[in-house]
């Protein structure tokens, strides 16, 4: 079984995406922001991370960035920015 953490602090987002991943039989873990989806992240083994970019405490960029100096964990961004730069500095 794969285990998959959402970082959302959208409550009705992170309930969809919970919601449509365990209907498939993944088991997940689900943080409010980057602080504790670091936390959790840390303390589990963790195949996928469903983050979002603009969160409180520790936006998604950040959260990667920590992330990316302790494994190389698929990531995928959720964010409703839509600049170029943002797009950049998300896929770097």
């Amino acid at each position: 079984m794969y285990n998959i953490l959402i970082v959302e602090d959208d409550k009705n987002s992170s309930k969809l995406i919970n919601a449509i991943l365990t209907r498939y039989g993944y088991n997940t873990y689900c943080a409010c922001d980057g602080v504790e989806g670091l936390e959790i992240f840390r303390q589990n083994r963790i195949d996928l991370i469903v983050l979002d970019v603009m969160m409180p405490r520790m936006d998604g960029i950040t959260a990667t960035v920590k992330i990316r100096e302790i494994s190389n964990a698929p990531i995928i961004l959720l964010t409703a920015k839509s600049e170029t730069e943002d797009m950049v500095l998300g896929l770097n």
